[in-house]
């Protein structure tokens, strides 16, 4: 421990070279060695006027200029403060002259400092906020985060920084209003030439407003997560900007907790990381408690580390019940496993974003209490790949034409996605039950969330944000022509003109195919009667789709239109009690 402790008193005096002699309201500019430019944090309402700040400089500074003009002491003049606005400067200090930039943000500065890897190590943060006086200095662990974000090739990683005290026990720290917390995350958006489509997305997630099964037991549970962006530098380096969020784990979700008198499991997590059979509730296989793994899922609570063996049970009993009950006994059970009005937001969300790395995978999947009941709820993360975005940008995946907004995305013919392997969907899509949930939820959301003017105004004040700070100008100078994008520069005006134009294709998309569903009214008339039966005889036997509503006559919601399909009609007009 004593050497821990001496290794922070070191890295502090190794303090990145910053312009320690000179504050403008009591903030020192940070120092990018790359561009030898200062960044100094000033409150959003100080932008798009004249200001004045509080310059401090001691007695080694003889004078100071910006922007050519002499600074004197006490008083430094902005005429128009802006985020795309970069200031020269000139100071002696000690008799060298020394010549940089400034440049101006009303977002928070955050430093870290460490030799960061896949695995935790101390570190050292700092955060300026815009309007505070000073900066506020913490030690945490902190590691990179997320899957391909912590290969060593990668240059803008994700961060975990959990807090400590002196003494390296966990220390709760709150940001911008959020929660009280020891565990936060930097999300840099790495692949979404956006940057921002994640942070929008878990926003959209949590304003669907649906609260977990056991809500009148925890009414501030969230399964979502929320942020603030801040602009980051490491060990000296500006490293652009970062959506900085609350960890979604047990505490967010209000899980019970693990009885560790009783050695008692209650509250339960699991992240589902990649596409596999189980992950896709396709296939049962057997699971080793003593494993943190399991067929492509992660144990995230309890912590196994803490507590080792785990309980794959309750998890792998669902897995069991989709893949192997008979139709009846999985139509009236169902309900007893999952969180079924979440699963109905999440099918709404997923095909509303086409969010195709959260098809059935980037999932976390949780249950309350596994000592009172089996129901698994779930909430989503990693949404990058979403709005006309792919998880990879070399060619042929960069705006793929599998990705754009006129697609199904379940349908077996995308190769991007796994929803058409899912199991549980699929069985629960043949549910005229939840089906008819899910389109009424949409067209429900489709009045105020789902309105196209409501989602892209959603981004707007995000890219408005960024923008009015400088923060996309920086971003864009940083890592332009990047490997981690391969290659490709960031044209942030051209990406956002291509989402919105997305969003609006995709909205009318699924008003006119994906969600226009009444099972069985094959000619749109509101009705299901023997006009729609005879519709779709001529159709199956001519092929001539005129006058056809293509999505109702999918009446047994396997995808396409055949036979099989008659045959439903059939029995929902004999048996269905429908008009």
């Amino acid at each position: 421990m004593k050497l821990k402790h001496l290794f922070v008193v070191l890295l502090w005096s190794m303090h990145l070279p910053m312009m320690a002699q000179l504050t403008f309201d009591g903030k020192r500019p940070v120092y990018d060695k790359l561009t030898k430019t200062y960044l100094l944090t000033l409150p959003d309402t100080t932008f798009g006027r004249p200001y004045q700040a509080v310059a401090v400089f001691d007695d080694t500074v003889s004078w100071v200029t910006l922007g050519g003009k002499m600074i004197r002491q006490g008083v430094a003049n902005f005429p128009i403060v802006k985020g795309d606005t970069t200031y020269s400067m000139m100071f002696a200090h000690n008799g060298h002259l020394t010549q940089a930039q400034l440049r101006l943000t009303y977002l928070p500065i955050l430093c870290l400092e460490g030799t960061f890897n896949a695995e935790y190590s101390l570190g050292q943060v700092q955060m300026t906020m815009p309007d505070a006086s000073s900066s506020l200095n913490y030690n945490a662990r902190i590691k990179w985060a997320g899957g391909t974000t912590t290969y060593d090739w990668i240059n803008k990683h994700n961060f975990h920084i959990k807090f400590v005290d002196a003494n390296m026990e966990k220390m709760d720290v709150s940001f911008f209003g959020l929660r009280n917390d020891n565990h936060w995350r930097l999300d840099a958006g790495i692949v979404d030439m956006l940057r921002f489509r994640n942070k929008a997305a878990h926003s959209l997630w949590g304003d669907f407003g649906n609260a977990p099964y056991y809500a009148a037991s925890q009414p501030n549970a969230r399964n979502y997560s929320r942020g603030h962006h801040v602009e980051v530098f490491i060990n000296g380096e500006y490293m652009g900007f970062f959506d900085m969020t609350e960890f979604l784990d047990r505490k967010q979700m209000k899980l019970k907790k693990y009885d560790e008198a009783q050695e008692a499991f209650h509250g339960l997590m699991w992240k589902a990381k990649e596409g596999t059979d189980q992950t896709l509730f396709s296939s049962m296989a057997s699971y080793d408690n003593t494993a943190e793994n399991w067929a492509g899922f992660e144990v995230m609570y309890p912590d196994f580390d803490e507590v080792n063996p785990t309980d794959f049970s309750i998890l792998a009993n669902a897995v069991k019940f989709v893949d192997q009950s008979d139709s009846l006994t999985f139509a009236t059970q169902v309900d007893e496993f999952f969180d079924l009005p979440i699963l109905v937001d999440y099918y709404v969300f997923i095909h509303v974003l086409f969010a195709i790395d959260n098809s059935c995978k980037n999932i976390i999947w949780g249950c309350y209490d596994s000592a009172v009941d089996k129901k698994l709820t779930l909430s989503v993360w990693d949404l990058e790949a979403t709005t006309g975005q792919h998880w990879y940008n070399g060619d042929g995946y960069y705006r793929a034409s599998e990705i754009q907004p006129e697609n199904e995305l379940d349908d077996p013919k995308n190769r991007f996605s796994l929803l058409s392997r899912s199991k549980l969907f699929m069985r629960l899509k043949q549910n005229p039950d939840f089906f008819d949930q899910v389109v009424e939820r949409y067209w429900e959301l489709r009045k105020t969330v789902l309105a196209p003017d409501s989602l892209i105004s959603r981004y707007q004040a995000i890219y408005d944000n960024l923008d009015k700070s400088g923060a996309l100008i920086r971003e864009s100078e940083r890592w332009s022509g990047d490997r981690d994008l391969s290659g490709r520069d960031l044209d942030f005006e051209d990406e956002f003109s291509y989402m919105c134009d997305w969003i609006n294709r995709r909205i009318m998309y699924l008003d006119k195919f994906t969600f226009n569903h009444r099972r069985g009214d094959v000619n749109g008339d509101g009705r299901v009667t023997v006009k729609d039966l005879t519709l779709l005889i001529d159709y199956l036997l001519s092929g001539d789709d005129t006058g056809i509503v293509l999505g109702n006559a999918d009446v047994n919601r396997k995808g396409g239109v055949g036979v099989s399909d008659l045959t439903a009609l059939i029995d929902l007009l004999l048996y269905g009690g429908i008009e």
